[in-house]
């Protein structure tokens, strides 16, 4: 999660309720708060619902929460439960690829419940004292140094000759295997709380000036922190602090769970007792990166599902992997990958073959964990009727953002309105970035390269929402590393300018940005006109505050 922050417009919303809330990792929540807040041809909307998909709308996207951000939330939401009853009507909902994904989506929620109610029913709502410690941490920044590893005994051979004395600089020449001195080994620079990695930024900002950290184990593999520099907020108000709590304690609890959680994960995985088939996953990783890039990865954006075409090349008894279950040795072939292929972050299999596996593996235990004890109960229907819904509206979404075709320009300036295109402010901007799936690659492609791989020059905020939460808010003419979701960048905003979209000279920009969405807004017209929905005004009220 990332400390900038991110207009909570309409259109937005509804991307990151589509492509976001579905998410395996966002999990189950029970519906603790049943009560109707919106009904749509009869289909309910519940208070738990409504705000589970918002939280993770604002944890997401870094929004602050607010009313108008509620609303169009909910108006949203309304349009998906619409857009999947078209799918239907469509008979989509047959095909042998829907059927596979819906599949998926049962037994990652049914991993999700396991998850559920071994782990998250212990925790506890964060305190008003963490919540303003978080608050003033977030508001600040840490200048840091790290060496990386791959392997625990590594790291502590490391910390050990730096408590001989070694000083660290010099340490950082010895572990990136530089032949001569350099002053930026390990350089990070100024880093945010929501920023980086959870377990990287809790250790960060809990250190003292000028001292380093024991090892750390994060996603990416093991650190040690220099903590050079902190640089505060000169001024941190009340009624700023009161505006960002809700948002606050979402993110609060979001890294509570993914610190905690993935310890939880980790010892379940290792009663497993997982045994590596190296041969066949450097087979897999060699037909995967066989792959043609996609034009987003080249351009540093959101990775778009990989051709599959590599799975007709594998023998789907392959062994992959060997783990103990249940006393009995068993494998996790190539075919078993396959399945859960799509719902994997897509450039990790690419880079990180190895992880990617043990990641679709940790995916089958949970299910396989919940199915044994069970856990198919009504929560878990419900969970996966929500989410299948929500899988329909992206199909159908994405289907209708595809079709080409001229548009009326009145109906353009409609679906302008309705989206609220008009209250936003944007940027135009020019700005450079490399990304890499691990500090380390990230530090090792700053030192090498002789110019920066991704450039946009005078392109619109509106343009790049992959990097939009990054470049909205970062210093001109200044390097910031951040991590994104699925890997870590460092970015130089070379410009930025403020603009406010206008109809009448902005026109045919607008025009070009909204064509994709206008025959998704004349359906979703049409079947608002032709649907009952019934929405607890009074109940949105009484909820505006959680």
């Amino acid at each position: 999660m990332t400390a900038f922050r991110w207009p909570a417009w309409p259109l937005f919303c509804s991307l990151v309720l589509v492509f976001g809330c579905a998410s395996p990792e966002s999990g189950p929540g029970p519906d603790r708060d049943p009560r109707v807040l919106a009904t749509v041809n009869g289909y309910p909307i519940s208070v738990s619902w409504f705000e589970q998909t918002y939280i993770d709308f604002l944890v997401r996207s870094g929004s602050n929460d607010s009313e108008v951000a509620r609303a169009a939330h909910l108006e949203q939401l309304i349009d998906a439960m619409l857009l999947a009853e078209h799918f239907d009507v469509q008979s989509q909902d047959t095909t042998a690829d829907f059927m596979g994904t819906q599949e998926r989506i049962k037994r990652e929620e049914l991993g999700s419940r396991f998850f559920e109610t071994a782990f998250l029913d212990t925790m506890s709502a964060p305190t008003e004292g963490q919540l303003r410690a978080a608050y003033v941490r977030d508001q600040s920044k840490r200048v840091v140094r790290h060496l990386f590893f791959t392997s625990l005994q590594q790291a502590e051979a490391s910390y050990q000759r730096l408590q001989e004395g070694v000083p660290f600089l010099e340490e950082a020449q010895n572990v990136y295997g530089l032949a001569e001195v350099d002053s930026m080994a390990g350089f990070l620079g100024a880093i945010g709380y929501y920023a980086v990695d959870d377990a990287f930024a809790e250790t960060a900002f809990g250190m003292e000036s000028r001292t380093y950290s024991e090892p750390v184990r994060t996603r990416y593999g093991y650190h040690i922190i220099f903590l050079e520099d902190i640089i505060l907020e000169p001024l941190l108000t009340e009624s700023a602090y009161l505006t960002r709590r809700s948002g606050l304690s979402s993110q609060y609890r979001q890294r509570r769970r993914r610190l905690e959680g993935d310890q939880f994960v980790r010892s379940f995985m290792a009663e497993l007792d997982v045994t590596v088939n190296a041969p066949a996953v450097a087979a897999l990783n060699d037909l995967i990166n066989a792959l043609d890039p996609t034009a987003e990865e080249m351009a540093g954006q959101v990775v778009s599902p990989l051709n599959d075409s590599w799975k007709r090349d594998v023998d789907p008894s392959t062994a992959l992997l060997t783990f103990d279950w249940k006393g009995k040795r068993e494998a996790f072939t190539a075919g078993d990958y396959a399945f859960w292929f799509e719902s994997l972050p897509q450039r990790e299999a690419r880079e990180r073959t190895a992880a990617s596996v043990g990641r679709a593996l940790r995916n089958e235990a949970l299910f396989r964990a919940a199915d044994e004890e069970g856990l198919r109960d009504r929560e878990w229907e419900i969970e996966v009727q929500r989410r299948v819904r929500l899988e329909k509206a992206r199909r159908m979404r994405e289907n209708l953002r595809s079709q080409p075709g001229q548009i009326d320009s009145s109906l353009v300036k409609r679906a302008y309105e309705r989206l609220g295109w008009s209250k936003r402010r944007l940027s135009v901007l020019s700005f450079d970035a490399i990304t890499a799936l691990t500090p380390e690659a990230l530090q090792a492609s700053m030192t090498r390269i002789g110019q920066w791989p991704i450039q946009y020059r005078e392109v619109r905020q509106d343009a790049i929402p992959e990097w939009s939460p990054y470049v909205a808010t970062a210093p001109v003419d200044s390097v910031i590393i951040v991590g994104r979701p699925n890997d870590w960048a460092a970015i130089r905003v070379l410009k930025r300018t403020r603009i406010m979209p206008d109809w009448t000279s902005d026109r045919k920009e607008i025009e070009r940005q909204l064509r994709p969405f206008v025959a998704e807004y004349e359906l979703v017209s049409r079947l608002r006109a032709e649907a009952e929905v019934d929405i607890d005004r009074q109940l949105m009220k009484e909820i505006a505050s959680f």
